[in-house]
């Protein structure tokens, strides 16, 4: 049955005459009655009793009446809700994002969209940008450092400089055991090729990580030395630590991070939301 159906069975229940029950919903008396003719076969039952001067209703009806009255208030409620709420910000986001966003920019990006947009229900996979692109399509939202995702919208949201972080106190630089933290291949290579340019010896990493945090951890212990990108150097102070920038064959060693999304998932608001309140963090820092 259509919710006009039910809205139909409530109005005359209330007015109790098919002429009345015409007029309130605008309709002729002679829809009305054969309207309800057919929501009582639909139903199998009598839902009213007709007289020449009222309609009574059955037992049966009392039940249908009820339900109607459930369907008709539901609507209503729903109705006003969409009204209340259709310019607001809530539903659903899902952000996959690599473990060095996860760790750093997200945290504050996130108490300030939830600050303004406390009606979200926010899913967060924090894991290696390989995980994130190969799980990408469970997320509204991937970022992502490196390379971009294929086959979606990719906005470049920044590039990191690096630098070789070295303690001053301890051993010269070129004996510490170097730390190597988790990541593609490419990336690796160019820190190889920069040790070995730099210190004119086998890259040899002592130490390795799955997580930039834990080496950066590390670091700020003075155990060992490693390049670093710009993002995670707060904290190391330059009365204690050598940050000198990674030049190889006279360029920077840099990393992209970018933002990657379907163009369909700016059709909701949450989403379009978040990825504007991204661009102005970034564009801030």
């Amino acid at each position: 049955m259509k919710v006009d159906d039910y809205r139909l069975l409530v109005t005359l229940d209330e007015t109790r005459t098919l002429r009345r029950a015409a007029e309130k919903l605008f309709i002729s008396q002679p829809a009305v009655s054969q309207r309800l003719r057919s929501i009582e076969d639909e139903w199998g039952v009598k839902i009213f009793i007709r007289t020449k001067k009222e309609l009574y209703i059955t037992g049966e009806g009392e039940k249908i009446i009820e339900h109607a009255r459930n369907v008709v208030d539901r609507e209503a409620h729903v109705k006003e809700y969409i009204r209340i709420n259709q310019n607001s910000v809530q539903g659903n986001l899902s952000i996959g994002v690599s473990s060095l966003i996860g760790h750093t920019i997200l945290p504050e990006i996130l108490a300030q969209y939830l600050k303004l947009y406390p009606n979200v229900n926010i899913k967060i996979k924090v894991g290696s940008s390989q995980q994130i692109v190969e799980e990408q399509n469970d997320f509204h939202i991937a970022i992502v450092r490196g390379n971009h995702i294929m086959n979606k919208q990719n906005e470049l949201l920044f590039v990191d400089r690096h630098f070789l972080v070295t303690p001053k106190s301890g051993e010269d630089g070129k004996m510490l055991p170097v730390i190597e933290f988790q990541a593609d291949p490419i990336y690796i290579s160019e820190i190889e090729q920069y040790f070995e340019y730099k210190f004119n010896r086998k890259y040899d990493p002592q130490i390795k990580v799955d997580q930039i945090a834990t080496c950066r951890a590390m670091l700020l212990e003075g155990i060992g030395v490693t390049v670093l990108p710009e993002i995670v150097l707060e904290g190391f102070e330059t009365d204690k630590f050598h940050l000198d920038e990674a030049m190889y064959e006279n360029r920077p060693i840099t990393r992209e991070t970018y933002i990657a999304y379907d163009n369909s998932v700016l059709e909701l608001p949450q989403v379009k939301a978040f990825l504007t309140l991204v661009r102005t963090f970034v564009n801030a820092s």
